[in-house]
């Protein structure tokens, strides 16, 4: 089952300076989210999870198909770009 939802997400750039509250659009599976559309890009999910390190909540690496990466929470609350 998959759900798609219009999101207001706190995004930190590469840099790990905060880029501010913004809006993505998310496609999400039973885990977390599958594909992103943010920036005027899609992502997708690349099969990679994790942790974010300073806050400790889990994560999905995601990529579009130029390789421009992001990492975001599995409720879809936060981005980092990479």
């Amino acid at each position: 089952m998959s759900t798609h939802q219009t999101l207001r997400v706190q995004v930190t750039d590469t840099n790990h300076r905060p880029r501010g509250v913004m809006t993505i659009q998310a496609d999400f599976d039973h885990i977390g989210p599958y594909r992103v559309v943010h920036d005027g890009r899609t992502y997708w999910f690349t099969g990679k999870s994790g942790t974010h390190c300073a806050s400790g909540v889990a994560t999905r690496e995601m990529a579009t198909a130029n390789e421009e990466r992001l990492w975001i929470t599995l409720g879809g609350t936060a981005v980092w770009e990479d």
